[in-house]
């Protein structure tokens, strides 16, 4: 239930750029009682997710923590995802913040759409991918980053590097997200 309401509140949030009234709060949550939100509020407060500023509630840096969920093959598929860590990013405009997550990427297979090895990527579980998408998918059991495309019905995955073959699923194909920005971090 807690995550229920700070989803909630986040969604808010990322729409409005405000965190609501205790008020606001009761008809969010769908809730008559201003003393479940002061419940809600105060567990935020002790975690640190939001403050009170001359009696205003602000987000903190942990508001805007997204989890970095591991490494994504951007070449040859390979297993699972796990968080390793969290990231903050302040308020970019993401329309679905409690469905966005990160991926570091490794491989080169994505070099010919601006994703190189160790950039971040930025993903919403929401979106549907449409054709020309760069998807984090699990193909056959194993995870990549790739072009989503169609063709005459059939769904396969393509890499922006020459060297790679397309990619035909076999048994399954899942979408793990749509890339929706990409974060670069440069170094001397």
């Amino acid at each position: 239930m807690e995550d229920s309401y700070l989803n909630k509140l986040k969604q808010f949030y990322f729409t409005n750029f405000y965190i609501p009234s205790y008020e606001e709060m009761c008809k969010l949550f769908n809730v008559s009682s201003k003393h479940a939100v002061t419940y809600w509020v105060n567990k935020w407060k002790e975690q640190g997710l939001i403050m009170s500023v001359k009696e205003k509630l602000m987000p903190t840096d942990a508001f805007f923590e997204f989890p970095v969920l591991g490494t994504i093959q951007a070449g040859i598929p390979s297993e699972g995802l796990t968080m390793q860590e969290t990231l903050v990013l302040h308020p970019f405009n993401f329309k679905n913040p409690t469905f966005t997550y990160l991926l570091k990427v490794r491989g080169d297979s994505m070099i010919g759409a601006g994703i190189i090895e160790g950039d971040l990527v930025v993903l919403d579980k929401k979106l549907e991918p449409r054709p020309g998408s760069v998807v984090a998918a699990l193909v056959d059991g194993e995870w990549t980053l790739k072009y989503y495309r169609k063709e005459n019905g059939q769904v396969y995955l393509q890499a922006a590097n020459e060297k790679y073959p397309d990619i035909y699923p076999k048994e399954q194909l899942e979408i793990g997200g749509v890339v929706i920005k990409v974060i670069r971090e440069y170094t001397n």
